[in-house]
Order: C-alpha cells, then structure tokens, then sequence
C-alpha cells in the first residue's frame, strides 16, 4: 500500500527533528480553535516571506516538476471552470485566509456576490482592506467559525474551502452547516490535505510522522477522504468530485522541504532560531520537512472533493 523505500528515509527525518524539537510532547498537544486563529496570526508575515508574496496560504497546483508561483492560482482556475457555463448568484469561501481566493475570483464574476468567513481577526481586516484598495465591491467578509455559520438556509449556492477543513474540530458539524446554507443544485468543494488510511492502521513511525505534520500546521487531526465522504452524505450531500492532486503540489513540497531543511541540518543552530521564534509558528518545520516524504509514500493525499445538493436551482 505504501512505498517502503521511503520508510528508512521517513525514519531519519524524525531523527533528525528530534533532535530540534521534544517529538513526544508535541504529538501529545491538543489543538483547538483559539490555537488555529493563533497559528494563522503568528505566521500572517512568514506565510508572505517565505510561501507567498501575494498572500496564498495553500499549495501551488503544478503540472510539471518545477514550482511555479502562477500555480497558487490553480484551486481558483479550476472553481470558476466549474462556474462559467452558469455563474452562481452567491458564494461562500469557508476560512479564506488572506483574501487571495476571493481577490481572483471575484473580479471575474461581477454580478456574484461573494461572502466570506474566518477565524482570524487580523485575516478579516486584512482581507477588507486589500480588496477595498483593489475596488472589489462584491464581497463582504466576517469573523466567525465555520461550524457554526452565521447565515440563513439555502443562502448560496457554492460553497468552497481551500485547505482548511483540516482545522475542523468536528468535520461533520462542519460539513452539515455547508449544506443546510446551499440551494438546491448548489455545490460544495473542497481543497485538501487528508490521511490516506485511518492512523490506527500506520506503522508507529509513520503515525508519529502524520500526527506531528497535523500539529505543525495547527491541525488537531487529518481525516481521510473516505470520512469526508461520509460526512457529506449523512448531510445529504451527492458526491461529483474525488480527484487526487498529489503529484501536482510535489513542487511546493519540496520548495518547503528546502526552506525547512536548514533548521534540520544544524540542530544547534535550528534550536537556537527558534527559541526566538513565538512556537506556533516555529512547528511549522514539522510538516515542511516532513510532507514530501509523506506524500511520495502515499500516507497523505491530496485531494479536490465536491458534493451537490440534490434539487435544481432554478437561477
């Protein structure tokens, strides 16, 4: 099921990471809420400096081995391919991060209006003031938790989340909130990161690996896809999209490889940096030096999932 001739190479990446970091206590670390809104405020500038000058917080969609920054613009390209035979009238972006979603995508479609939902305070001032400077009208964002959505029933009809349902502390609660405020014939869709088997069935080092890449993202635990799909249909949702993107974010996971590789290589050194770093965003090593491996193994994966609500919209 996995490749096993990554499994020595995963083994040396926790050794070399524990050396930096105490493993045991970290993996053992409850995240929940307060941490993702904390996680996201700590590393707002580092995301900018070292991921994306333009303010993705996800992964670049590359179709050859080499990364490309125009990639980051993938997860949008392929949500409004979906909307340009039919421009839907509202769209919601769950967790929108730095607004860089909502900034492409809304130009494009004028006549939608967008809607716009965060945890992060300093991500929802930021969104509302880089919109306003470009003179993006048509989107209004708020603070607030996506389990717990602050909108009618049947109020749009898109919903999309772009590598944060993975922070879902009750992914099913979650994803029943998206379908009670899609229409008939509305779509939800999802961008992200997920285990490929429950962890009870991974080896003991491959457990450990999976769980720390989790928290240093601020991510209490992945689901696996197969969950996702559970959770939609209990809400009544209708699967249209399982596609797995794996090789198309190698690129940026080995550019993170890379930028986090030099607090592994010195452990003297890397201990040093970051004790002057807050420790939220120091954790973040954790999965950049991590996730390639995984990925190549085939423990993670990722994925473009989406799900219809039965009925037809009638526009």
């Amino acid at each position: 099921m996995f490749a096993r001739a990554d499994r020595p190479d995963l083994a040396r990446r926790l050794k070399r990471l524990a050396r930096v970091f105490p493993l045991e206590r970290l993996v053992d670390e409850r995240v929940g809420l307060a941490d993702v809104a904390s996680y996201y405020d700590v590393c707002f500038d580092a995301y900018r400096r070292y991921h994306s000058g333009e303010g993705a917080v996800h992964m670049a969609l590359n179709d050859g081995q080499r990364f490309d920054a125009a990639g980051f613009r993938g997860q949008a390209e392929r949500l409004a391919a979906s909307w340009q035979a039919r421009p839907p009238r509202d769209v919601l972006e769950l967790a929108f991060g730095q607004g860089f979603n909502l900034a492409e995508l809304a130009p494009r479609f004028p006549a939608t209006r967008f809607e716009g939902i965060d945890l992060t305070p300093r991500h929802v001032q930021h969104a509302r003031e880089m919109l306003a400077a470009r003179g993006i009208g048509n989107v209004t964002l708020r603070e607030g938790d996506y389990h717990a959505l602050p909108f009618a029933d049947a109020s749009f009809d898109a919903v999309f989340c772009i590598e944060a349902m993975c922070h879902a502390l009750d992914p099913a609660r979650a994803i029943a909130e998206c379908a009670r405020v899609l229409r008939p014939g509305g779509t939800l869709t999802l961008f992200d990161g997920y285990v490929a088997a429950p962890l009870d069935t991974l080896p003991a080092d491959s457990r450990l690996a999976v769980r720390l890449t989790a928290h240093g993202m601020a991510i209490e635990r992945f689901q696996t896809p197969d969950e996702m799909h559970r959770h939609a249909a209990a809400a009544g949702l209708q699967r249209v999209a399982d596609e797995r993107l794996d090789t198309q974010i190698l690129p940026s996971l080995r550019r993170l490889e890379r930028i986090t590789g030099a607090v592994v290589r010195w452990p003297w050194l890397g201990r040093r940096a970051l004790a002057k770093r807050h420790p939220m965003r120091g954790r973040n090593v954790l999965a950049g030096y991590l996730m390639r491996c995984l990925v190549t193994m085939g423990l993670l994966t990722y994925r473009h999932l989406a799900w219809r609500q039965p009925g037809d919209n009638p526009g």
